[in-house]
């Protein structure tokens, strides 16, 4: 009797997971984790469309939607896999998914099914195929993913069901009108590409959704569930315990095999002293905090709150690290042909015929960037209900003037990224970003900052990140690399479970101002050792004295922040093997990074940066009534949010200082621990000035006793004298 064939199981192949483990990641290991989100998108879907297939819905059921999907993938494959592919379908598929679990809201469960019918509808204009479908409409309007956005003027408010055609790459939308009667139009989607700076003439744009290495395009034939996908949920956190940190620093061992880097107990102190001692031997140079690191969502947004086990089809089993064996891709059979058809390398858009006039068509716009190959299409995302995190939001239209803005720095960012390097931590190349999301401003007014107040990014949506603009380029070149690392280790994640969390936020993190849990970590130190990379690209690129000194800084903070969370996961002993793998992977490129030369004066600021956070981290944090227990801190019942304003205004050193955080970045201990007692001798229990106050005392007279107060600070009582 012949056995039952075996789906193919994913082979990530070790130079792969090196690459990746490391921090970086080559065009080729990217596209290997865009397979593996292929498969598990494609799996997800599946199991979407059973659990929706009796519900009742005023629109056209999922199985016709599916059909015209299925109709326009065999004649536009390549399209059609994209539309999938894309990160607000993924982002639509994790949220209906949560609904039907129970785990999020929204608006009626029909109208974001409907949501299906709107992505075929999108497909057969891609494609020029015909199809007829009853569409949600909310306010008049049907988003078509990719495209933009069609709308009924005069229509109807809330939700109401319309109807849509198309035909040759048109569609005919109509709906109810405010009057009662019935209101139609006619359109030709389109996207718009934004003009690169210096551009000539309109060219035909490479959609940036797909990676040259491109898996076959799905197919509607078979059952999805036959794919080997490892649909690992990484919800299972593990207790968590202060990062204390180990007596000595075991650099890690450079061979190949992804080993642990520190072994054994950690110390009773959770933080590098040597932050403010005497300079350490042959390395620790702060870590960048330029251009603004990016307040970020730690984390997989979205990633972990569907519970993946839902999905009925066999897990299969991810075969990591497989010595000598290149990375099949998986057998999936989910959408057209079969055969593998490789995306077109240069798409053109559809031409803007019969314009509709811009109150019944919104183009999606597009950042475009000229590459050797041919220019590079990138969403930027303002009208797709499913942009963002979680829940469904209406349209945020950028002004015309805020939409080119964001083209000028996203130029420029990238020009910046391109500079010549590898493929290591820090590096990203452009065309792997597959949406930018304007976040919280639709106009150039008021002036955007300098900084990135906000990015995040999520699990489900690979590739895309959420962005409030600054007006440095260097800031956003920051938030680019900073995010994407996020999407590749949230792609990790779906691969492998990767560590045992059970969620307690007791841990602390460098860049939070709230104490965090381990995969919240680990998403931190993956991330800012990508930071880490570019801050030392920066440095190494320097033009002159002033620029080496703000990346040196960023780079000395970076590393030696990033490091610390490090030695944190490996001393914790909730990694599993393939965890242990790649945070030894990360502690190896960080040890590296720590024997680099900085400049002296921005590692003295980024040392003193990184040990004002922390003491007052905990100040603000740690209550100091409770022993503190063999599993980690207990915490204050009246902690809140703080704004971290240190870690940005040491970047560089104040000229002419006033205030005593400018006194201590500028070097003068003393003048700065005169003031922070000035300071206290109105509150004696103000975190930040008693911070400071430590951190000063701590420089000015190194020892036993000073590194007690900087390893319990929230111990110390308020009463010093200056």
């Amino acid at each position: 009797m012949p056995s039952e064939p075996r789906p193919a199981p994913f082979r990530m192949p070790e130079r792969i997971f090196a690459e990746l483990a490391a921090g970086g990641g080559s065009p080729e290991a990217v596209a290997f984790l865009e397979r593996a989100e292929r498969a598990r998108r494609l799996l997800l879907l599946r199991t979407l469309l059973d659990r929706l297939d009796t519900l009742r819905t005023p629109l056209s059921p999922p199985g016709e939607a599916w059909a015209v999907l299925k109709e326009a993938a065999a004649v536009a494959p390549g399209p059609v896999d994209r539309l999938l592919l894309a990160p607000a379908t993924g982002g639509w598929i994790a949220h209906l998914l949560r609904r039907l679990h129970g785990t999020a809201s929204g608006p009626p469960l029909w109208a974001e099914a409907g949501h299906l019918c709107a992505l075929a509808l999108a497909a057969s204009v891609r494609a020029g195929t015909r199809a007829d479908l009853m569409v949600s409409l909310a306010d008049g309007g049907l988003p078509l993913p990719g495209l933009g956005l069609a709308r009924l003027p005069g229509a109807e408010g809330g939700l109401t069901v319309g109807h849509a055609r198309t035909s040759g790459g048109e569609l005919m939308l109509s709906g109810p009108g405010r009057d009662g009667g019935t209101l139609s139009v006619t359109v030709r989607p389109a996207t718009q590409p934004l003009p690169a700076p210096a551009a000539e003439a309109a060219v035909s744009v490479v959609e940036a959704s797909v990676s040259a290495a491109e898996a076959p395009v799905p197919t509607v034939e078979g059952p999805v569930s036959s794919v080997a996908y490892p649909v690992s949920a990484v919800e299972a956190p593990a207790p968590a315990v202060e990062a204390p940190a180990p007596a000595a620093e075991t650099p890690a061992p450079a061979s190949g095999a992804p080993v642990p880097t520190v072994e054994g107990p950690v110390s009773a102190v959770a933080y590098p002293v040597s932050a403010v001692e005497a300079p350490a031997p042959a390395a620790e140079t702060p870590a960048p905090a330029s251009g603004a690191p990016v307040p970020t969502v730690e984390g997989p947004v979205s990633s972990v709150a569907y519970p993946v086990s839902a999905v009925e089809a066999p897990a299969a089993t991810v075969e990591a690290l497989a010595p000598a064996v290149e990375a099949p891709v998986p057998a999936v059979e989910a959408l057209a042909p079969a055969a593998e058809t490789p995306a077109p390398a240069v798409e053109a858009p559809a031409p803007a015929a019969e314009a509709p006039g811009p109150s019944t068509w919104l183009p999606l716009r597009t950042l475009t960037h000229r590459t050797p190959e041919g220019p590079l299409a990138i969403p930027l995302e303002d009208l797709d209900p499913y942009r963002d995190l979680d829940d469904p939001l209406p349209p945020a239209r950028l002004d015309a003037d805020e939409a080119e803005a964001w083209q000028r720095l996203f130029e420029e960012a990238v020009a910046l990224l391109a500079e010549p390097g590898g493929d290591g931590p820090g590096r990203l190349y452009p065309g792997a970003i597959r949406a930018v999301v304007p976040w919280g401003r639709t106009g150039t007014l008021p002036p955007a900052p300098p900084t990135v107040l906000v990015s995040a990014s999520s699990g489900d949506s690979f590739g895309a990140m959420v962005i409030a603009r600054p007006s440095s380029a260097v800031a956003l070149a920051e938030t680019l690399v900073h995010e994407f690392q996020h999407s590749k280790l949230a792609a990790l994640l779906h691969l492998f479970p990767l560590l045992d969390d059970d969620r307690e936020e007791r841990y602390y993190a460098p860049w939070r101002p709230d104490p965090r849990h381990l995969t919240g970590l680990l998403h931190g130190a993956y991330a800012f050792t990508g930071v880490t990379g570019f801050w030392r690209d920066r440095l190494a690129g320097a033009r002159d004295d002033r620029a080496a000194d703000t990346a040196g800084y960023h780079f000395a903070l970076r590393r030696l922040q990033s490091r610390l969370v490090v030695r944190t996961l490996l001393a914790e002993g909730r990694l599993t093997p393939q965890g242990r793998a790649l945070v030894s992977g990360l502690a190896r490129t960080l040890d590296g990074w720590l024997r680099e030369p900085v400049p002296y004066a921005a590692l003295t600021r980024a040392r003193t940066a990184a040990a004002l956070h922390r003491t007052e981290w905990r100040l603000r944090n740690v209550d100091p009534g409770v022993e503190t227990p063999s599993d980690g801190p207990r915490f204050r019942p009246d902690r809140t949010s703080w704004p971290d304003v240190r870690t940005h205004a040491f970047a560089d050193r104040p000229a002419a200082p006033h205030t005593a955080d400018e006194h201590l970045a500028a070097g003068d201990a003393a003048a700065a621990l005169a003031r922070y007692a000035g300071q206290l001798a109105a509150d004696p229990a103000e975190p930040h000035a008693l911070a400071g106050w430590i951190v000063a005392r701590a420089v000015l007279e190194p020892g036993r006793a000073t590194r007690r107060m900087l390893a319990r600070p929230e111990l110390l009582q308020p009463l010093p004298s200056g």
